[in-house]
């Protein structure tokens, strides 16, 4: 057998050779992934929100990661890891009341389309169908909305917007910031400069 670190190749005299079987993700992680609202990785394992800021955490709130449903580890990285996984949970367990961001999106279902642009972009799970008075459209779950934007950077009607942050309230503080006044002298020397 060649060893790749010696260089050389090795003749081993052994009485009992034990090899190790594969392990694969269990067959019920696709449907816990889409119950949890959970991402799997390529291999069918469970992905941690970030590998170095939050690796026992999902991008979905108060669900935790540890052992072998993460990837093939040995006892001890398992042991430390649930650990953390433990840590995580009782620091939300002991809080009184959770608060959330008040930057959530809001559909404004008279322009809703139902078109699912919105639910095919968020990656928290926080939209959905509802039927309506007016039909079916979508609506945020409040709770799961972590207010990036990009449900309304893709909606084609301009239907969701984020709160406190409506393109209105945006040009408001460009405006207070930067009086038209100038921005015309700004303009003009542009001009100017052509």
């Amino acid at each position: 057998m060649p060893d790749y670190i010696l260089g050389q190749k090795l003749a081993i005299d052994a009485d009992l050779l034990a090899l190790a079987a594969a392990v694969i993700p269990s067959a019920t992680s696709h449907e816990i992934s889409k119950l949890f609202k959970v991402p799997l990785n390529p291999d069918g394992f469970f992905q941690e929100a970030h590998v170095k800021l939050r690796p026992v955490d999902f991008a979905a709130d108060g669900v935790f990661l540890c052992g072998i449903a993460h990837y093939p580890k040995h006892i001890s990285e398992t042991i430390s890891q649930a650990y953390g996984a433990a840590g995580r949970a009782i620091t939300v367990l002991s809080q009184d009341s959770v608060i959330a961001s008040g930057a959530v999106c809001e559909v404004n279902e008279s322009e809703c389309v139902t078109c699912g642009a919105c639910i095919s972009v968020c990656k928290y799970g926080a939209i959905e169908f509802v039927d309506t008075p007016q039909g079916t459209k979508a609506r945020v779950n409040p709770v799961l909305c972590k207010g990036d934007g990009l449900c309304n950077a893709k909606c084609p009607t301009g239907a969701i917007s984020l709160k406190h942050y409506t393109d209105e309230e945006i040009f408001c503080q460009i405006d207070a910031e930067v009086p038209e006044q100038e921005i015309i002298q700004q303009m003009a020397a542009a001009v100017g400069e052509v």
